[in-house]
């Protein structure tokens, strides 16, 4: 597995928010992939650990940016 540089991971994240928030209709995990040109399952975890923090939720396939953030 590749090594993050300090930060990026924070970076990486906000990433991934800015771009739900640009797609109010929702975005698929795998859509959120292939925008960002990033592997499925990097995304997957990077959902799992903002929908942890209630940064994104999950309505049936579809992934949005929570309205507070």
């Amino acid at each position: 597995m590749a090594r993050l540089f300090w930060g990026e991971k924070k970076c990486k994240r906000g990433d991934v928010v800015r771009l739900l928030k640009r797609f109010e209709q929702g975005l698929t995990e795998s859509e959120v992939a292939e925008i960002l040109a990033w592997d499925r399952r990097t995304v997957n975890n990077y959902l799992r650990e903002l929908e942890v923090e209630l940064r994104v939720y999950k309505e049936g396939r579809l992934w949005f940016a929570d309205e507070g953030v």
